[in-house]
């Protein structure tokens, strides 16, 4: 099965980026294109409605309709690719948030629809849906669309956890939060990521 990913970013957080594309390489199932939409900013408006549609494009000049989102500064296991089932839109009811800043965790129940970092879907599914440009709950707008028009979807589990750091602009107010639950010594954070994941974490200037 083909696929493609698109990893929309705005060159503020090089270091993410570079272990993003990092994760990618070396993935058990590599996706056969990855567009990483990398501009600076133009003005202070949110842009991941344009910059993930620049993505799409990409993707259906390819040739390719099937796509993941990648975010830049989220952990993806190398077998995050290996089991992609076949529907219109692929999710993770379920997602685990990581807090670099103040070392805490919580599990998050989405309740029928997926985060933007473990949502897939096909571009063939998407006529008719029209987010608006300044959108910047992306995946709020998907999941429902899907729903609304009786899009078959797929749920999950992938071991992929969103990262919470404050680099650069943050579309998610978990960045901000302290977590449901402490890991000081960064024990559970060890547990759940492979060993290069956690050296760089562990690692990384907030």
């Amino acid at each position: 099965m083909k696929f493609t990913t698109i990893t929309p970013t705005r060159a503020d957080r090089p270091e993410l980026l570079e272990f993003c594309k990092y994760q990618l390489s070396r993935m058990e199932v590599k996706p056969e294109l990855s567009f990483f939409i990398d501009f600076k900013p133009k003005d202070g408006n949110i842009d991941i409605v344009w910059r993930v549609w620049e993505g799409l494009q990409r993707a259906s000049e390819a040739g390719i309709d099937l796509v993941f989102i990648i975010e830049d500064d989220d952990y993806y296991d190398r077998t995050y690719f290996n089991h992609i089932p076949d529907a219109d839109f692929i999710g993770e009811s379920n997602s685990i948030y990581y807090n670099l800043r103040n070392k805490t965790y919580q599990n998050f129940n989405h309740l029928g629809r997926s985060s933007l970092f473990t949502t897939g879907f096909k571009i063939s599914a998407l006529k008719g849906f029209r987010p608006k440009e300044n959108d910047r709950f992306l995946d709020i707008s998907l999941w429902k669309y899907a729903f609304d028009a009786s899009k078959t979807v797929a749920f999950r589990e992938t071991g992929a956890i969103g990262i919470k750091h404050g680099i650069g602009l943050c579309g998610g107010k978990g960045h901000k939060l302290v977590m449901k639950h402490k890991d000081s010594n960064l024990e559970w954070l060890s547990e759940q990521v492979d060993s290069e994941a956690f050296e760089f974490y562990k690692n990384l200037k907030l």
